[in-house]
């Protein structure tokens, strides 16, 4: 089976991958979950730190899901 991780925006419920990466097994797309939501909150810091546009970090929930 495959895996992917989604974010889904705690407002409007929207779901999107969080990456391009696909998982070969749960376990897997789970270790990785933390490097990605890293990755994400690194980058809405940089963007806000230079006057960019972004999205909140705390407006999505991310999750392991099997595709």
């Amino acid at each position: 089976m495959a895996y992917k991780i989604f974010m889904k925006n705690k407002i409007n419920g929207s779901l999107e991958e969080a990456d391009d990466e696909v998982y070969g097994s749960k376990e897997d797309a789970e270790d990785a979950l933390d490097e990605v939501i890293n990755n994400f909150m690194t980058g809405a810091e940089v963007l806000e730190l230079s006057g960019e546009s972004y999205e909140d970090p705390n407006s999505y929930d991310f999750m392991v899901k099997k595709i």
